[in-house]
């Protein structure tokens, strides 16, 4: 699903007017690897090639170079809803309690439940549940996509036609929006340790905190058909990495349901 949602991004790009999907150069250092043997999707990136070691921020232990893509959802957003408008697709703001509700509500033979952490009420999944993350905003010209997993997780990556970066790496279990203050120099000090200080001269009381919560699932993403309802969902924090892939398995599924329905007439 992810090989998928990359060739489709990877369109997009490359159209006349992307819509907030721009390629970047992308770093990514491991802590806890040591060669590429795990890297699934490395013959998918282009310019792949591993970092010399003489060039590890301390502490790394093996790092890689790629093209990769970023988005920006507050102009993909909007074009998806355009998109989908200029398709036929009826949209519908009402709160439902149930699958049964969303079918007399939608009229469907088929609903799909891509209802994020709503899943827990709707399809009784109790792996289902909020994953708070906090993460900031800042106004900078850095125009590269820099990761750091292992140990722990932290990211700096340009959100394309906004002249700043996103740059975070926190889970938690808290269900409170408030910003955590003790988080800020922590985030901006490891981004500075896999950056070589780029943001050395960021003021914390300059930058846009932003806490969201996560659609999370114990034992990950479920994607998958029960009698007329195909459920999407428990992506967590990788949403933009799935999407177009699971959308495009759940347009299999219902095309399924909908052979399997005719077959029977």
């Amino acid at each position: 699903m992810q090989i998928t949602c990359f060739k489709f991004y990877q369109q997009l790009a490359k159209s006349d007017s992307p819509p907030g999907v721009k390629v970047f150069p992308m770093t990514e250092y491991f802590d806890t690897k040591y060669d590429d043997s795990e890297i699934w999707y490395k013959s998918l990136m282009p310019n792949y090639r591993t970092v010399p070691a003489s060039e590890l921020p301390k502490g790394i232990t093996f790092g890689v170079k790629y093209d990769a893509l970023g988005m920006n959802p507050e102009f993909l957003l909007p074009w998806l809803k355009k998109e989908l408008d200029r398709r036929g697709v009826k949209f519908i703001r009402k709160e439902v309690k149930s699958v049964v509700e969303a079918r007399e509500v939608t009229g469907g033979k088929i609903v799909v439940n891509a209802s994020g952490v709503g899943a827990r009420e709707l399809a009784g999944d109790q792996d289902v549940g909020p994953v708070r993350g906090q993460t900031m905003f800042v106004k900078t010209d850095f125009n590269e996509l820099v990761m750091l997993e292992g140990t722990e997780y932290t990211y700096v990556i340009p959100r394309a036609g906004s002249g700043g970066v996103i740059m975070g790496g926190i889970k938690s279990d808290r269900l409170d929006s408030e910003i955590d203050m003790k988080l800020k120099p922590d985030i901006l000090r490891r981004v500075n340790r896999i950056t070589n200080g780029a943001f050395k001269d960021v003021r914390l009381s300059e930058v846009t905190d932003i806490v969201g919560f996560r659609p999370g699932r114990k034992g990950g993403l479920r994607v998958e058909r029960e009698g007329g309802v195909v459920h999407a969902y428990g992506v967590e924090g990788a949403g933009y990495i799935y999407s177009f892939g699971v959308a495009e398995r759940v347009k299999e599924l219902i095309e399924g349901e909908a052979s399997r329905l005719k077959a029977k007439l």
